[in-house]
């Protein structure tokens, strides 16, 4: 038989006291029908008097003992917190080992897979939030040591599948269940602000270097220099279909995702512009509403800078996408869309070294009901992105970083166009289209 709950157990001892209390009662009125009996049939009913109240006492004794037993067991259960004796669980951590592996440059590799950064790019990381508010408490207790918490979060956005649960990660730290989305969350604010340092427009000097990569990779010096970003959208996959709204994150790829646009340069692939929260199904053309470059052109563009894009991005001032169909297929247009293409392959390089650096992004192990639940999982791509440009800031992204083939493989197709191009970039494309063509046929 299952033992009695707290609920039974009140609701018992309510009971016991009623029945003490009549019993109380009855014994009283019993005593005062004793002595008003008539003298001559006090002798006779004396003795089943004493009877009666012997019965009344005795049940008394036995209702009070059950209060007694009852009111104990209430107070072992309100006073405990565990009924049974708590297992302790074997924690048998792996951390020690990037202390090890950190220590020989043959090891370093072993290192990167572990928390997907440098021994050098972690260490400035820990140097930059360690004397964050959020690791400061005035309890007795300490708080785990900031590099600890900083690799296991890491760790955590490096992994998706089985292998991004919280009980794995839990296993390889060798600490509790509930520790790794409280690290989590206290990295997650630490590195938050260090958002408004590494996620910025560039300087004029900055955009020169980004200017003369261009003429380097197309051979001339001219107005295509002016296009110094290059636009893209990409699909973050959930690990499981969302219960709010689940049809909307639906995309052409038969899963559930968040659309995000990202705007990097070419040289190293830093992201200067990026928007997030739309959903899988929306348009690349409608999220990249949301971007700076629509919102606040004056905060990345002067003059005729502008940003390049494919074919689902609508023309305008500061946008210069791809020709579609039929236009795409005239000789000249071929042309600039060859040369384009070439140029935006470093978005693909961009989109590869974030996903295969911060492999979470490969299958967001996010459940999302509420709104909150929403907003959760665009904190970590805001996240992801700040760490990905603290890598370029501190050691540059290389050509040929293995993240960027571990990211690729899985290229989004592009959005259907949706027809919605501005008259003032159609002079501003056609010059280019003009430029090309005539270095070429020189």
């Amino acid at each position: 038989m299952a033992p009695p709950t707290q609920r039974e157990m009140i609701r018992r001892a309510i009971l016991y006291q009623f029945q003490l209390r009549l019993l109380c009662i009855g014994a009283w009125r019993a005593s005062l029908g004793d002595s008003d009996s008539e003298s001559d049939d006090s002798d006779n009913n004396s003795s089943d008097s004493s009877d009666a109240a012997g019965n009344i006492h005795l049940t008394m004794l036995h209702t009070l003992q059950a209060l007694l037993d009852t009111t104990a067991i209430i107070h072992r259960v309100t006073s405990t917190r565990y009924l049974t004796p708590r297992h302790n669980i074997i924690k048998m951590g792996q951390l020690e080992l990037l202390t090890a592996f950190s220590q020989s440059p043959q090891d370093h590799e072993r290192f990167v897979n572990m928390v997907r950064v440098s021994p050098y790019v972690f260490s400035s990381i820990v140097a930059m939030i360690e004397n964050d508010p959020v690791f400061q408490n005035n309890s007795p207790n300490e708080q785990t040591p900031v590099d600890h918490q900083l690799a296991i979060t890491l760790y955590r956005l490096g992994r998706f599948g089985n292998g991004g649960s919280i009980e794995d990660i839990a296993r390889f730290a060798g600490v509790g269940h509930g520790s790794v989305p409280l690290f989590t969350n206290r990295c997650f604010d630490a590195i938050e602000r260090l958002h408004p340092i590494f996620v910025r427009p560039l300087t004029r000097d900055e955009k020169e270097i980004e200017k003369s990569w261009i003429d380097r990779h197309l051979g001339f010096h001219g107005s295509w220099r002016e296009g110094y970003i290059m636009y893209d959208g990409t699909i973050v996959p959930l690990s499981e279909k969302p219960t709010l709204n689940g049809q909307a994150y639906f995309t052409r790829k038969s899963n559930y995702g968040l659309n995000v646009q990202i705007g990097n340069v070419p040289s190293n692939l830093r992201i200067v512009d990026y928007s997030h929260g739309f959903t899988g199904s929306a348009h690349d053309a409608s999220a990249f509403e949301y971007t700076a470059a629509r919102k606040h052109p004056e905060l990345l563009f002067e003059g005729d800078e502008h940003g390049f894009g494919d074919s689902a991005y609508a023309l305008s001032e500061h946008m210069i996408p791809m020709f579609r169909s039929p236009a795409a297929d005239l000789p000249e247009n071929h042309l600039f869309c060859l040369t384009l293409s070439h140029l935006r392959v470093r978005s693909e390089h961009c989109m590869g070294a974030l996903k295969g650096r911060w492999q979470s992004f490969k299958g967001l192990r996010q459940s999302i009901a509420k709104n909150r639940h929403h907003v959760r999982a665009c904190r970590w791509i805001t996240i992801g992105i700040i760490l990905h440009n603290i890598v370029v800031e501190l050691e540059g992204i290389p050509e040929h970083d293995p993240f960027i083939l571990q990211g690729g493989g899985n290229d989004e197709q592009e959005d259907m166009a949706m027809g919605n191009d501005l008259v003032e970039g159609e002079a501003k494309r056609q010059c280019l289209v003009d430029e090309v063509n005539t270095f070429h046929r020189h």
